[in-house]
């Protein structure tokens, strides 16, 4: 017996909520590829882990969803044993991993200045399909976002929507786009990693969760893409 279900509020749809059981049933029939949990943070000597309860949290979530046993508290001394390492004023990127029998590693590396010039981005020839669940997790499967890039060469990023037109994240970003004197972001239900970043800006009131069509995103003249590592950066759409 497997048991799923949501909570009900007073705005819920039945067609919303319906989708939100299949997809959390999703697990039972679909051969599930070999991954791992992952979670990238950034780390800077001022600050330390930015975001990182937001990320363990997340972390927490699909470790419930694919049935992963994680201990949250070895999360958190891992991470606090590695930045005794961290040298200098030098920012870091780190890369955790948690395996299905539960071990973790953590992979650290300098991180690289960031370009100055904006993010050259294409829409994907193809959509993505929002009952995928690896589309709401973070791991190492990575298929859907491997392949838009190789179908998309020369640019910097690429541009996810589903099979109803709606815009989602790019293959590394949530994204972010102007419309109404509004800074809106694409609803998770679309089919999109919840960013910790974006969650974080949610939070604090500065965004706001809406529909993004095609057309809404190629006539937008304030294209943002926003994570946790690099935090908000310019884009535009490659025409």
């Amino acid at each position: 017996e497997y048991g799923v279900g949501g909570g009900i509020v007073w705005d819920s749809g039945s067609k919303d909520e319906y989708e939100e059981c299949r997809i959390k049933a999703y697990i039972l029939s679909e051969k599930r590829p070999d991954f791992s949990l992952l979670e990238t943070l950034l780390w800077e000597a001022r600050n330390g882990y930015f975001l990182s309860e937001y990320h363990i949290r997340r972390l927490q979530n699909s470790a419930e969803y694919f049935d992963f046993p994680v201990n949250a508290e070895r999360v958190r001394e891992k991470l606090a044993c590695l930045s005794d390492s961290f040298a200098g004023d030098t920012s870091y990127k780190v890369r955790v991993l948690v395996s299905e029998d539960g071990s973790v590693s953590c992979q650290p590396a300098p991180l690289d200045i960031m370009p100055s010039a904006p993010v050259r981005l294409r829409l994907s020839p193809e959509p993505v399909h929002s009952d995928n669940p690896f589309l709401y997790h973070k791991t190492t499967h990575r298929q859907v976002y491997e392949s838009a890039m190789k179908n998309c060469p020369g640019c910097d990023d690429v541009v996810l929507y589903n099979e109803r037109g709606e815009i989602t994240e790019t293959t590394i970003a949530n994204i972010v786009v102007q419309h109404s004197g509004k800074l809106i972001t694409p609803p998770v239900r679309c089919g999109l990693l919840k960013g910790t970043f974006r969650s974080w800006l949610t939070d604090q009131g500065e965004l706001e969760e809406d529909i993004i069509s095609i057309e809404m995103l190629r006539q937008s003249s304030h294209i943002c893409l926003i994570n946790s590592v690099r935090k908000w950066r310019e884009g535009f759409l490659d025409r």
